[in-house]
């Protein structure tokens, strides 16, 4: 019930709809490549440590310039956790059962390194059910 929940949330945002979210809003980022929104980063990391509702929407691309759109959502009340939706369908070049929504809910999150630059992070989830035991953003 609370991973349905988490999904109907998740998919009004991506559909364009309102999502009943009470929470900090980190924004929508555009990462194309090389690029990277630092402060959208670190509103999601102060609301997470901090133990605060809050979602980040990220657009980033592969390689080709296809759209990844993502949503990480951290809900501590009512049992909902850590969500991260990446919606894969618009990769031309993914593998047939690659082009499709993913869906994760995790219990924990921690920065990592973005690339080689130590100055700047993404996030590793880990303890995920869904998808995969766990994923990175982005």
């Amino acid at each position: 019930m609370r991973l349905l929940l988490a999904a109907t949330l998740i998919s009004a945002d991506l559909c364009g709809g309102t999502a009943p979210f009470s929470g900090i809003d980190c924004g929508a980022s555009d990462e194309r490549l090389g690029s990277y929104d630092a402060t959208a980063r670190e509103c999601f990391w102060d609301a997470y440590t901090s133990g605060s509702a809050a979602r980040w929407s990220l657009r980033s691309y592969t390689i080709e310039g296809d759209p990844i759109p993502t949503t990480l959502l951290f809900q501590p009340k009512g049992g909902i956790g850590l969500v991260v939706t990446r919606d894969t369908s618009g990769d031309r070049f993914g593998g047939g059962g690659n082009r499709r929504i993913f869906t994760y809910r995790c219990g924990t999150m921690t920065k990592t390194p973005h690339g080689d630059d130590i100055s700047r992070y993404d996030f590793l989830l880990s303890n995920c059910g869904g998808d995969g035991p766990s994923t990175s953003v982005p």
